[in-house]
């Protein structure tokens, strides 16, 4: 299995932290984001290499941050050619020129670089391969506002995703969805299909509504916390909240 990490936005909400710096970058507690989230990959026995697509302006940034450590896993950077964000090719357009340019021969763990999480990825995987099905992460979420900012799973007795929402004024239920998600090579090769009929490349959600009518998915049902970190006051709030019991829950000392 690879891991996917998408980090080619260019997180405009969060202007001007982010004019000369990439969102996943961004430190919380003096640590960067993207080490926690890297943290949680290393620790899935299963992942054989990274895969981090970032875009041409900030890919430097990326290899300067590399420079610096030393995982216990290869990492490999792709540039995916954007200067900026009217240029972007969006999540599943990264996703599809990972698989084409980087070479994901088997099933692949893709996990956006923005989200502070407790869960175990581990725990996820080994879920995900019982059930021979792609998965989910899906949480009980009960604040309206929270849930009209992020993805929404309906599921079935089975836990089955049997519908999904991006971003719903109204959503149908309280089973919030970070954008985690474990693919096998099948789901994989379905991308090109996906972009060819003309569906939505950017948000990865839109790929997941899309496949539930397609393919079997699971959900892994999971009540750690999450950070999504999607503008200032996102950004803010987890500063102020992810104290240094936090830090060690979230797991970050293992590879730095």
């Amino acid at each position: 299995m690879d891991a996917i990490v998408l980090a080619a936005g260019f997180a405009t909400r969060m202007a001007p932290l982010t004019d000369d710096c990439p969102k996943p970058l961004l430190p919380v507690r003096g640590v960067p984001l993207l080490d926690f989230v890297l943290a949680k990959v290393f620790a899935v026995p299963q992942v054989r290499r990274v895969v981090l697509v970032s875009n041409h302006k900030f890919i430097g940034h990326f290899e300067n941050w590399l420079r610096w450590r030393r995982p216990p896993r290869p990492i490999q950077l792709l540039d995916d050619g954007a200067t900026s964000n009217d240029m972007r090719l969006g999540a599943i357009g990264d996703l599809k020129l990972v698989i084409a340019q980087a070479g994901v021969p088997g099933d692949a763990l893709v996990v956006a670089a923005d989200n502070l999480f407790a869960a175990s990825l581990a725990e996820m995987v080994a879920f995900a391969n019982e059930r021979s099905a792609d998965c989910v992460i899906v949480r009980h979420l009960k604040d309206l506002k929270a849930r009209q900012r992020t993805g929404i799973a309906v599921l079935n007795a089975e836990g089955r995703v049997v519908e999904f929402q991006e971003k719903p004024h109204a959503p149908k239920t309280h089973w919030a969805v970070p954008p985690i998600y474990v693919y096998r090579r099948e789901t994989l090769a379905m991308l090109d299909d996906y972009l060819q009929r003309g569906n939505h490349h950017d948000s990865p959600g839109n790929f997941l509504k899309w496949l539930c009518a397609h393919r079997r998915v699971v959900a892994w049902r999971c009540d750690s916390e999450i950070f999504d970190i999607g503008n200032r006051d996102d950004y803010a709030r987890a500063q102020a909240e992810f104290d240094a019991a936090k830090q060690a829950a979230f797991g970050i000392t293992p590879w730095r």
